[in-house]
């Protein structure tokens, strides 16, 4: 096998392209080369428009406009220590972390120094997710960084979302059921097959906590529901009832089996296979109202083409939660369209509020949780916005 951190060409950018690398910023797109990317794998050295390097980078394989996702910067060595040290580096800063649960992001891609991977740990079993195939003669030295110092058994790859394939095993087998993982006092069987992201949203952790708090003796509605966490967690934190919408009849069975795991009482009229947008104005036609309403859908806007119709869609499922919502209670409203900024969706819902003529004020402005960290020199790396208002 050849070594992955042999350098296998140089880029050279186009003139002043190199001022991102001053700001350590670890993207470069096809409009900064001068000239072609190097034919076949492994790492490139990258150098300003006079031939003098500014470090190395990984090439970007996915065939969108992101060219290289850059490893390190200046002389930096990239190297198997400097993998292991950013592999260490990350999963100490979870451990310091104190989270109350056995499932997080032990890698975050940029936030991690490792642009491009993310890894989650599911118990005893952690998904590799590269989003460049750059990263693939990594994924034996990274497994056996989790089997011999991270507590793992299972290691999993899920190819990122550019590259349609099985999940496939690292180290052991892939699960043949869902894994079941703690979250405080909630459970949630975990489909790490054929589940959305890794099996499991981990980001929104915090922010279902944070709602369970609010949700006591309430009513929630949990719009594109996915697997029901957030009303799983209001449920066990005492809420009186969770209804969940999503289009996956999969995804709604997961649901049905968290609350089972969970005790609580299953029944057909709170898990409805319908569109949200639909199912919505239904609701409304009916008189329905509830304590509480959580809209937290797929990205709306994944290209900047789609930021129009996405801002509309955003405002569109907000007004309809609104008019759900019943007097002095609350929604929580999220976006994880990287492409769409605060002050955007903030429109959004400002136009959602006007049409439903209702009094809105935001309680807090909440984000992933830190097993996620942000990288200051990658703002552009947030995705998730989950903005806590009340309504009256």
């Amino acid at each position: 096998m050849s070594d992955p951190f042999a350098v296998a060409g140089r880029v050279r950018l186009q003139p002043g392209r190199e001022r991102s690398l001053v700001r350590r910023h670890p993207w470069l797109y096809r409009g900064a080369l001068a000239g072609e990317l190097p034919a076949g794998e492994g790492p490139v050295e990258v150098c300003d428009s006079r031939g003098v390097p500014q470090g190395i980078a990984l090439v970007g394989g996915s065939g969108g406009s992101l060219a290289l996702r850059m490893l390190t910067f200046g002389d930096a060595r990239w190297d198997e220590a400097a993998l292991r040290a950013r592999l260490e580096g990350a999963l100490a800063l979870r451990r310091r972390l104190g989270i109350d649960s056995d499932a997080w992001r032990l890698v975050h891609a940029e936030g991690d120094e490792l642009p491009g991977l993310v890894i989650d740990r599911y118990g005893a079993v952690a998904v590799v997710e590269p989003f460049e195939p750059a990263w693939d003669p990594y994924l034996g030295l990274i497994a056996g960084f989790l089997t011999a110092e991270a507590g793992i058994d299972t290691v999993l790859q899920r190819a990122g979302s550019a590259r349609r394939t099985p999940v496939q095993a690292i180290v052991g087998a892939v699960p043949g059921s869902p894994v079941v993982i703690r979250e405080g006092r909630a459970r949630f069987p975990v489909d790490l097959q054929a589940g959305q992201k890794t099996g499991f949203f981990l980001d929104q952790r915090d922010n279902r906590r944070r709602l369970g708090e609010l949700a006591g003796e309430r009513t929630v509605l949990n719009l594109f529901s996915y697997s029901g966490a957030f009303a799983v967690a209001a449920l066990v934190a005492g809420a009186r009832r969770g209804v969940n919408v999503d289009e996956s009849a999969p995804a709604l069975a997961l649901a049905r089996e968290a609350y089972g795991l969970n005790g609580l009482t299953v029944s057909d009229e709170d898990f409805l296979p319908a569109d949200a947008f639909d199912a919505t104005r239904r609701m409304i036609a009916a008189g329905g109202r509830f304590d509480v309403v959580v809209v937290d859908p797929p990205a709306f806007a994944k290209r900047r083409a789609e930021l129009p119709a996405g801002l509309r869609g955003y405002r569109d499922i907000n007004l309809q939660a609104l008019r759900l919502v019943a007097p002095g209670g609350v929604l929580l409203s999220c976006s994880c369209s990287a492409l769409v900024d605060e002050s955007s969706f903030l429109g959004a819902l400002h136009g959602a509020a006007l049409d439903a003529r209702r009094r809105v004020r935001v309680l807090e402005r909440r984000g992933a949780a830190p097993d996620h960290p942000l990288s200051l020199f990658c703002l552009e790396s947030r995705h998730l916005q989950a903005w806590l208002c009340a309504v009256e």
